[in-house]
């Protein structure tokens, strides 16, 4: 991973819920929940940590596109389903579910992000993968200029590294 990016520790949680699992990581961001809020939900600010650029901000219901990039087509249909400032932002995205939940907490934010999906082999993959958007999130917050951690450049930042270790601590599940 690159030294840049703020180091967090790779813990995941995998439950199943009937037909789908629910992926969830945690972690403690020494920023208040305003910056957070923030950092989800403004279109422009979005790309910089996420493996989406939202058509619009992220701070009301309804429809939005969330392609790779701002230049790429969507590749599914995606909502917010809810968005409560500060502590709960919901999106729909194709079949997945993405649920970033916030909390203040002594040292700044507590952020649950939850991924409820189908198949369950794709658990490894996406922990790998919201590992290093998370990291991005908290040194974006932190004023740091990084560069993108999505997609192919994932790798540069140890992805497949990532992916192994959180397939191996996931398997028991």
């Amino acid at each position: 991973m690159t030294d840049a990016l703020p180091r967090h520790p790779e813990q995941a949680e995998l439950v199943s819920t009937d037909d789908h699992w629910a992926l969830s990581l945690d972690r403690l961001l020494p920023h208040p929940a305003e910056a957070v809020w923030a950092a989800l939900t403004r279109a422009r600010e979005v790309p910089a940590w996420a493996p989406f650029a939202p058509s619009r901000d992220l701070d009301s219901p309804g429809p939005v596109e969330l392609p790779e990039t701002a230049e790429a087509e969507p590749v599914a249909p995606a909502r917010v389903v809810r968005a409560d400032p500060a502590r709960l932002l919901v999106l729909s995205w194709d079949r997945d579910e993405l649920r970033f939940a916030l909390s203040a907490d002594v040292t700044g934010t507590a952020l649950r992000l939850t991924h409820t999906f189908a198949d369950r082999s794709r658990a490894p993959s996406y922990a790998a993968g919201w590992h290093l958007c998370l990291a991005a999130l908290d040194g974006i917050l932190a004023g740091l200029d990084l560069p993108k951690v999505t997609g192919e450049a994932a790798t540069a930042h140890g992805w497949e590294e990532l992916h192994d270790r959180y397939g191996t601590l996931l398997e028991e599940v």
